[in-house]
């Protein structure tokens, strides 16, 4: 039998032989191939015959699970990896915003230093805040100065219609038979900067009267008395804190309408928005105390005058003999609210209260030889400004009678316009 198999084998052995050689060949490249499907199917099958054997299932499972947790692992660093570079970003866009609002915050802090009093260093810091130019206010001049080498001039028209008088209690009573009094003033107001901190100031006006007094005319126009002097700053207000600019007047008031007969009444009065106040036809000397404060949008003002008439001789009204005229001294105190609606246009509105008093006493010792011998005048104004040219500035209003007491009440119409003819290196800047 076997050796007829062997016969039989032997007869188909070369065929056989090379199917057999074929197959081994072809086994042998897939299970080198790591890409061939057939890889899988002979490592499988290798697994599936040597899990027989516990200590070789043990083997080579180790491998596989460590090769499990290193893709596990890779992803989940992944998603960390993505998370940290989503927190790390999230965190430095966090601080980024953070540093930027510390800065923010440390620019607004004041220097460690504090500022000079009216130095470099301060005016360098006020020159750098918000302060628009503006037409106001109408009857407080500013503390602030302005830059040494600019000049401006501001044109004031004033009207005076008496309507009534105020009694010595401060009661109010009709005029006296037969009086009337109303005044036209045109006031040129004229600033030029000497130094940072020092100013010029010329004051040329005119005056038109148009009265009557116990039967007797007053009319005509002329130059009023002119007043000059210089405004010094001694406070430069601090941006970073509530300190305001302070600025003292030193002005000088000239009896020009006795040096060319002007038709005004001796010892009267302009009108009460005009500063200096001085009584007509005698020198005075005027100083006093101007404070400033800038607080978007608002701007804060606050004046006081205090001015001495030098005794002088003429003939009061209702007198006919001439005689010697000594004034008790005049107080005026204002104070102001500016609020700027529009800082491109100068679009604004502002309030101002006006005070004068003739004080019972003089500097120089010598009691008033006039009566009565003390009044009070008190006055509101709202006023509105605007901008009609980049150089160009209006503003106006109606001062309104509050009380009084020994003097005339009245209604004062007024404007003014302010134009700057001077710059500073060719750039226009406010006080």
């Amino acid at each position: 039998m076997r050796t007829g198999k062997c016969a039989l084998l032997c007869g188909k052995s070369p065929v056989s032989i090379l199917l057999l050689i074929f197959l081994l060949l072809k086994a042998n490249l897939s299970a080198a191939d790591p890409l061939s499907p057939n890889a899988s199917q002979m490592t499988s099958g290798d697994s599936s015959s040597a899990t027989s054997s516990p200590g070789n299932a043990r083997e080579k499972s180790r491998p596989t699970s460590s090769k499990t947790k290193k893709v596990k692992r890779s992803g989940t660093s992944g998603e960390t990896s993505g998370q940290s570079l989503k927190k790390s970003s999230g965190v430095t866009g966090k601080s980024t915003a953070a540093s930027q609002t510390k800065t923010k915050k440390k620019r607004k802090k004041p220097s460690l230093f504090p500022l000079s009093r009216n130095g470099p260093d301060a005016l360098a810091a006020y020159r750098h805040t918000w302060n628009p130019i503006t037409g106001g206010p109408e009857f407080l001049p500013i503390a602030d100065t302005l830059p040494e080498g600019e000049l401006n001039g501001r044109m004031f028209f004033y009207s005076r219609f008496t309507e009534a008088q105020y009694t010595a209690s401060g009661g109010i009573q009709g005029l006296p038979s037969g009086f009337y009094q109303t005044q036209l003033l045109l006031l040129g107001a004229v600033y030029y900067g000497l130094t940072t901190n020092d100013e010029l100031v010329l004051l040329p006006s005119m005056i038109s009267t148009f009265s009557s007094s116990n039967g007797q005319n007053l009319y005509g126009t002329g130059l009023n008395d002119f007043t000059f002097g210089i405004k010094h700053r001694w406070v430069i207000q601090d941006p970073n804190s509530w300190r305001p600019s302070v600025a003292t007047p030193f002005l000088i008031t000239l009896p020009t309408t006795t040096w060319l007969g002007t038709p005004v009444p001796k010892g009267g009065l302009p009108p009460l928005s005009v500063v200096p106040s001085t009584h007509f036809g005698s020198y005075a000397l005027t100083t006093g105390l101007f404070i400033r404060k800038n607080v978007k949008p608002f701007r804060l003002y606050s004046d006081f005058f205090y001015t001495f008439n030098v005794p002088t001789n003429g003939v009061l009204p209702g007198k006919t003999a001439e005689q010697q005229i000594q004034y008790g001294d005049l107080a005026q105190y204002r104070f102001g609210v500016e609020d700027v609606f529009n800082d491109e246009t100068g679009f604004g509105a502002i309030l101002e209260f006006v005070g004068l008093s003739g004080l019972p006493f003089s500097i120089d010792g010598i009691g008033p030889s006039v009566t009565p011998t003390n009044f009070n005048l008190m006055g509101l104004q709202p006023t509105i400004e605007y901008n009609l040219t980049t150089r160009l500035m209006f503003s106006a209003g109606v001062l309104l009678p509050v009380f009084g007491n020994n003097e005339y009440m009245a209604v004062i119409p007024n404007f003014s316009l302010w134009y700057y003819w001077g710059a500073v290196n060719g750039k226009l800047m406010p006080r």
